[in-house]
C-alpha cells in the first residue's frame, strides 16, 4: 500500500492542538519529524508510525509536555531515570534529541519488535510492542492499539512491512543517480 506523508496527517487526531500545549500544525511538524528520523535510521514506515503513535500516547505529539513530576521531558517522555538520564531538560524537550534518544533504545530493546515487523505484524500491533517493549509504559496506559485505528484509520490493521511510503525511496534513487554520475565524471576525468 502506498502512502505520502501528507496523507497520513488526514485523520481528524492531526487537527487539533496538543493537550500540554502546540498547535495541530506543530504536532504535524512533530510525527513529520519522528517518522523522517526512523526513516533516515533506516527502519521501515510501519515500525516508524508506531513511533508516532507512541508519541502521541506519551506526550499527545508536543515536545513541551512534561510528565511524572518532572521526570519525563518531550515526545517520548524521556525519564531522568530512565532513557533521557544525563540529559537536560532542554535536551529531552528537542523533538529531534528526543527522538534519536528513542531510536537508540529502539536498537537495544527493539529485537522482538523487528521480529513482529517481519512476521507481518500491522501498524496496531507493532504500536502495542513498542509501548511495552521501548517505552516501556506503566500498566494501565492507553491502548496503543486503538490509539493506532484512530490515527491512521484504514492503514492500522494492514501488515506494516506491505507499507511504502512514497517520497521516501526518491532521495534514496537520487542519491544513487548522483553517485553514479559523480563515479562517471570520476572515471572520465582519471582518463583524461
Amino acid at each position: 500500500m502506498n502512502l505520502t506523508l501528507p496523507a497520513l496527517w488526514e485523520s481528524s487526531e492531526f487537527s487539533r492542538g496538543s493537550t500540554f500545549g502546540g498547535s495541530a500544525a506543530d504536532r504535524v511538524a512533530n510525527a513529520t519529524l519522528i517518522v523522517r528520523e526512523f526513516l533516515r535510521a533506516r527502519y521501515p514506515i510501519g515500525i516508524a508510525l508506531a513511533g508516532v503513535v507512541n508519541a502521541r500516547a506519551e506526550s499527545d505529539l508536543s515536545n513541551q509536555a512534561i510528565g511524572d513530576n518532572g521526570h519525563s521531558v518531550g515526545l517520548f517522555q524521556l525519564s531522568d531515570l530512565g532513557a533521557g538520564r544525563g540529559m537536560s531538560v532542554a535536551e529531552r524537550k528537542d523533538p529531534r534529541i528526543n527522538t534519536r534518544t528513542i531510536i537508540a533504545e529502539t536498537r537495544t530493546y527493539g529485537s522482538r519488535l523487528m521480529q513482529a515487523y517481519r512476521s507481518g505484524a500491522s501498524v496496531a500491533e507493532l504500536s502495542v510492542i513498542f509501548g511495552e517493549d521501548i517505552e516501556r509504559h506503566a500498566p494501565g496506559a492507553a491502548p496503543r492499539d486503538q490509539l493506532a485505528r484512530q490515527m491512521f484509520p484504514g492503514i492500522a490493521n494492514v501488515p506494516a512491512k506491505h507499507l511504502i511510503l512514497l517520497g521516501a525511496v526518491i532521495p534514496l534513487i537520487a542519491g544513487s543517480v548522483l553517485a553514479l554520475t559523480g563515479l562517471v565524471l570520476l572515471v572520465y576525468v582519471l582518463r583524461k
